[in-house]
């Protein structure tokens, strides 16, 4: 029996250079959400979404694009989901990177799959059966085949290694102002959203896109961004080579 066992972080790279070295990291797509919450219960209970960032390589820029929620109807959310879908649909995603994309964004997806095809037969008369677009197969085959990497977790270890410190999970604004990552070229726009000591981060950006302010977008396109280009620094994919 092996006295080295395959390890996650083993695992993860080995993954990241299999997509790199057959030239497809441009299907590595890096992805967030944005949501409407406005009390701390509020968590994957189907909430609704507001906006969905993903950024990707396209050649040796970062491709950002945001998709933002037109008004609080189940067609707009439908929509946004849609919108979303036919940027998805010629990437064909292999790889898809996030904050806590395994705890929140991942899960929260799926469930508001699940939603939209409950939904659609609900509208259905009794007896038939829905036609689901292009779309819904699109970001289907992007949640159940592509594989998930939450970068949670190899950022922790790296800023605990660099600290010389025990491994402790951090927020992804304590990630882009470490000193560990101060070279790399991040948008770091977490600010954006930080509120008052007193406000609800939640609410604060349910507020933003109610106003139309255009931090939000900023705001989204940070996230994505800075968590594509974390993702190369930790698994050595130099953007020039690609």
């Amino acid at each position: 029996m092996d006295s080295h066992p395959l390890g996650y972080d083993e695992l993860a790279s080995s993954l990241v250079e299999t997509i790199r070295s057959r030239g497809e990291w441009h299907r590595a797509v890096s992805i967030d959400l944005e949501t409407k919450i406005e009390k701390k219960t509020d968590f994957l209970t189907g909430e609704r979404l507001l906006a969905i960032g993903v950024a990707r390589r396209a050649g040796s820029e970062a491709e950002v694009r945001t998709f933002r929620l037109k008004d609080e109807s189940d067609d707009a959310e439908i929509e946004l989901l849609y919108e979303a879908a036919r940027h998805l649909a010629p990437i064909r995603p292999l790889l898809l990177l996030g904050y806590n994309i395994a705890g929140y964004d991942y899960p929260l997806l799926s469930m508001k799959l699940k939603w939209h095809d409950d939904l659609l037969r609900a509208r259905m008369p009794e007896g038939e059966k829905p036609h689901f677009p292009r779309e819904y197969w699109a970001l289907k085959d992007a949640l159940t085949r592509a594989f998930v990497l939450d970068m949670m977790h190899p950022l922790r270890f790296a800023i605990a290694q660099h600290d010389n410190a025990t491994p402790k999970y951090k927020s992804l604004a304590d990630v882009v102002s470490h000193a560990r990552f101060a070279n790399l070229a991040l948008m770091r726009r977490k600010q954006l959203a930080a509120g008052n000591s007193t406000e609800n981060k939640g609410q604060v950006i349910y507020d933003m896109w109610r106003a139309h302010d255009p931090n939000f977008e900023r705001y989204l396109e940070g996230d994505v961004h800075d968590v594509l280009l974390l993702a190369e620094e930790m698994y050595g994919v130099k953007a020039a080579s690609l």
